[in-house]
């Protein structure tokens, strides 16, 4: 199965803004996933003001069953978004900001649940400002090492 996240594309130039896809597979047990910081904004109807934020999702996917026409996943994640976000990359500490005089999105969501997800389907899960989880299953046949990634459009 593969599990995406992606914030919006916030210039309109592309299918959605940064994100990515991590393909989980049954033998795998419990994954960790960590996406990168997506870029968010929100802005009033004339587009004078926008506020904006830094969002993350952290969390693990589990595929828990597998069936003729489905597979069931349990995901647990942590979606934050607010004014700034840091880590260690390579010992050099990075950060993100939105800058002081910007009014700063802030939000927090924990999703926890089984779903299931019909072979060749994409469920989706749509967080605020933009953000999209989406969920898509394919049937693995007993002699292919990798299952076809095609059916999961990212």
């Amino acid at each position: 199965m593969s599990v995406s996240a992606y914030g919006p594309d916030n210039f309109g130039l592309h299918k959605h803004g940064v994100g990515a896809q991590y393909y989980v597979r049954g033998s795998e047990g419990r994954k960790s996933l960590a996406y990168p910081p997506m870029d968010l904004r929100e802005c009033n109807a004339s587009k004078t003001e926008c506020a904006l934020g830094i969002g993350v999702i952290n969390g693990t996917a589990e595929i828990v069953s597998t069936g003729e026409t489905s597979a069931t996943m349990a995901i647990n994640f942590k979606y934050q978004v607010g004014r700034s976000y840091s880590f260690d990359a390579n010992g050099h500490k990075v950060k993100q900001e939105v800058p002081p005089d910007v009014q700063a999105l802030q939000a927090s969501q924990v999703i926890s649940k089984r779903i299931e997800v019909a072979y060749g389907e994409v469920v989706r899960i749509p967080l605020q400002y933009g953000v999209e989880v989406a969920l898509c299953a394919q049937k693995q046949a007993a002699d292919e090492i990798v299952p076809d990634r095609s059916v999961c459009p990212n």
